[in-house]
C-alpha cells in the first residue's frame, strides 16, 4: 500500500496537481510514522486501520467546520477525505453487513445482549477492514434485542 502512495505522489506531481501532493504526503508521513513507532513495516490491515483513522478525524473536523459556517476549511476537510477514500477497499453494503452479522449470530449461538461483545468480536476477526464497525455495532444490537 505504502509503495502505490509513494507512486502516486510522483505521478501527482508530475501532472502538477499540489494539492492532492499535499495530501497524499500528509497520508505518507502518518503512515512513515506509525512505521517509526512500531519498528517495523505495517501490515496492509494496520494500514487500512491508520487510513480509517485518519478519515475519521477528518469527518470529525469536516462536521465542526460545516457548524460553525467555515465553507472553506470543511470543503479542505472534504477533499482530504475523498483522497484518503481512493486508498480504502471498497466497505460492504448495510445489508451485506446485516447478513454478515445474521450468520455470525447464528453461528456463535448468541441469544442475548449479554453476547453482543462475543459477536462483534467475531464479525471483525473476519470482516475487519471490510465493514463499518459502527454499522455492525448497531446491527448486533437490534438483532440480540428482539
Amino acid at each position: 500500500m505504502k509503495d502505490v502512495i509513494e507512486r502516486d505522489i510522483i505521478k501527482l506531481m508530475k501532472s502538477g496537481e499540489k494539492r492532492k501532493v499535499e495530501i497524499v504526503r500528509f497520508i505518507l508521513s502518518h503512515l512513515k510514522n506509525e512505521e517509526k513507532e512500531k519498528k517495523r513495516d505495517l501490515s496492509a490491515g494496520e494500514t487500512i486501520q491508520i487510513l480509517k483513522r485518519l478519515l475519521k478525524r477528518n469527518q470529525e473536523s469536516y462536521d465542526q467546520f460545516n457548524k460553525a459556517g467555515r465553507d472553506d476549511l470543511a470543503s479542505k476537510e472534504k477533499e482530504e477525505m475523498e483522497v484518503i477514500q481512493d486508498y480504502l477497499p471498497e466497505e460492504l453494503s448495510e445489508e451485506e453487513v446485516i447478513e454478515i452479522v445474521k450468520e455470525t449470530i447464528s453461528s456463535s449461538g448468541a441469544s442475548s445482549i449479554k453476547e453482543m461483545g462475543k459477536v462483534i468480536g467475531l464479525v471483525k476477526k473476519k470482516h475487519g477492514n471490510d465493514v463499518d464497525m459502527s454499522i455492525v455495532s448497531k446491527h448486533v444490537k437490534l438483532l440480540l434485542n428482539q
